[in-house]
Formats: structure tokens, sequence, C-alpha cells
């Protein structure tokens, strides 16, 4: 059986968990859009998740239910970290 869902690394507060679902925010032409998704393998700070995303998706890295979706959203992008 073939998914079209792929595996992703979000930060652990970009998941929204509430009794119905378990979603993150992605940020499509500025508006809040509600994707849901499954949690997979968990380290540190991130956590793996399958679902309706692809590589290159801006999410909301403190999620909450109490962003509507629909709401207008301004992404704030942290710079860079060297290693």
């Amino acid at each position: 059986m073939h998914s079209s869902a792929q595996s992703l690394v979000v930060p652990k507060t970009s998941i929204v968990v509430t009794t119905e679902r378990v979603f993150v925010i992605r940020v499509r032409g500025g508006r809040a859009e509600w994707v849901d998704v499954k949690r997979g393998v968990a380290d540190k700070d991130a956590i793996e998740v399958l679902g309706n995303l692809k590589a290159g998706d801006e999410v909301v890295v403190r999620g909450s239910d109490e962003i509507r979706q629909g709401t207008a959203i301004t992404p704030h992008r942290a710079p860079a970290s060297g290693g």
C-alpha cells in the first residue's frame, strides 16, 4: 500500500493535541492551516511527524488550538545558528 504522507521532524512545541485530533499548524498563503499528523520517534527537542506535510513547509513553532484555521499569520524566521 502506497501513502503520499511523508515523515518530517518538527519541534515538539509545534504539536497540538486536543481530545479530537493531533496536528501541526502550517502557514500557507499567510494563513494558518491545521494539518493532522501522527507522532513518531521523539528526540530531545524534536519529534518525527507523519502527515500531509512536505519538506520546506513552514509550521508554527509554538502551536496552539487557539490559533484557529484561517487565522492570518506573519512568519518570524529565526536566524540560522552556526555549528
